[in-house]
């Protein structure tokens, strides 16, 4: 990454002969990012000589545009080559620019907060990484996802698990995509601090991105058990069972946990659905959830996903539609995705609005529905967590049609 930050500065802030805060002149961009190509093209003894060449005779003076862009440039040469402890003085002295443009302040602290977070240096990198949050929370610009797991990751490791859980569980909350590691962060802080309820949901993504990870079966199943009853009793169920002598619901449902406890998930979905037909199980939601776990669990996602219809069916509610519309999406189905995002919508779903609206107008794009695709992304405009992302879509249909 620190190789394009500076790059990524020089294309949004081209050179030109005005000497305003923001501007620098033809000669210092080109001599600029002669270094920066050679850093590109890891020349670093090239790089080396020039920048020390800059840093003595031009610009002494902090309190410069050019000279902030030159500190910059010394803190990405000595990052980009692993040398942290290095970087960190010419990134914090590049900040000393007290009128430094928007987008080149957050692109130093996101270099300083990468360096102080390779350094294990925790408290500076939550530090610097607030001060980027609280700069674009008041501009109306997203705070990616990925420095809000570095950030959760840093509270972690100063035990304030809460912060760190908040961090997580946004950033998960934003993502377009489902990120195996970042779930897997989020989990283990749901688990610690019980909140439960969410950690089956998030063990539930988890085996829809990775069915093939037997611990991540272990710990949704051992999330339903520690609710059961202690093993030995579980068994004894297991025994009635096969010699059909259940007659609760809970006997059969606690039963299925059991059997998805012990990596049995054709068992658990051949006992429910015999409790179904007996007439003890119910047919409703949360059982066909359960269903759907199961089938999850079994690494059959389309049927796990029929059973989420069919739950959504029998009961309406913008969660599940939403869940639904968001597993098809990650399977890039993209027809079922749009119709249970679109129901989700309709049954007044609000927890993620605008990346309910990214979602859809994505799923649009990808059935080549370039117009209605907008009119979502131009929704997704109005929220702060989905406003970069939204404009990002909006400007590559409008190049398709160029």
């Amino acid at each position: 990454m620190f190789k394009y930050i500076f790059f990524i500065i020089f294309l949004i802030f081209p050179p030109n002969s005005y000497t305003t805060d923001d501007a620098i002149s033809q000669f210092v961009y080109s001599y600029l990012k002669r270094i920066n190509d050679f850093i590109d093209d890891e020349k670093y003894e090239d790089a080396q000589r020039e920048l020390d060449i800059f840093v003595r005779r031009y610009f002494v003076n902090e309190q410069s545009y050019e000279r902030a862009l030159i500190n910059q440039l010394y803190g990405n040469f000595h990052a980009i080559q692993g040398e942290y402890e290095k970087a960190v003085p010419w990134y914090e002295k590049s900040l000393k620019f007290k009128k430094m443009p928007l987008v080149t302040g957050l692109q130093v602290r996101v270099g300083l907060s990468q360096c102080y977070f390779q350094m294990s240096d925790y408290k500076n990198t939550i530090k610097i990484l607030e001060q980027y949050k609280a700069i674009a929370e008041k501009r109306r610009l997203l705070f990616p996802p990925t420095y809000r797991v570095m950030l959760g990751i840093s509270y972690y490791q100063e035990k304030d698990y809460l912060t760190a859980y908040e961090n997580i569980s946004k950033a998960n909350e934003l993502s377009t995509t489902l990120k195996e590691d970042w779930l897997g962060y989020e989990l283990s802080l749901a688990i610690q601090l019980e909140k439960f309820t969410r950690a089956v949901e998030i063990a539930q993504l988890l085996i829809f991105v990775n069915p093939d990870k037997k611990e991540y079966w272990k710990q949704l199943s051992g999330l339903y058990y520690t609710q059961d009853d202690d093993d030995e009793s579980l068994a004894g169920l297991e025994l009635a069972y096969e010699r059909n002598t259940l007659s609760k619901e809970k006997e059969y449902l606690d039963l299925s946990r059991y059997y998805l406890y012990k990596n049995l998930p054709q068992k658990a979905i051949k006992a429910i659905k015999y409790g179904m037909e007996s007439g003890i199980v119910d047919e409703n939601k949360a059982n066909y959830e359960l269903l759907a776990d199961s089938y999850f669990i079994l690494k059959d996602r389309f049927t796990g996903i029929d059973y989420l219809i069919k739950s959504l069916e029998l009961e309406k509610d913008p969660n599940t539609a939403y869940k639904i519309g968001r597993f098809a999406f990650e399977e890039e189905d993209w027809k079922i995705s749009y119709k249970y995002l679109l129901e989700a919508k309709n049954l007044g779903y609000d927890k993620y609005p605008g990346r309910l609206d990214l979602l859809m107008g994505i799923s649009l794009y990808e059935l080549n529905n370039y117009s209605k695709a907008k009119s979502f992304f131009n929704n997704a405009l109005e929220f702060e967590d989905t406003k970069i992302s939204a404009e990002g879509w909006l400007k590559f249909i409008d190049e398709l049609s160029t």
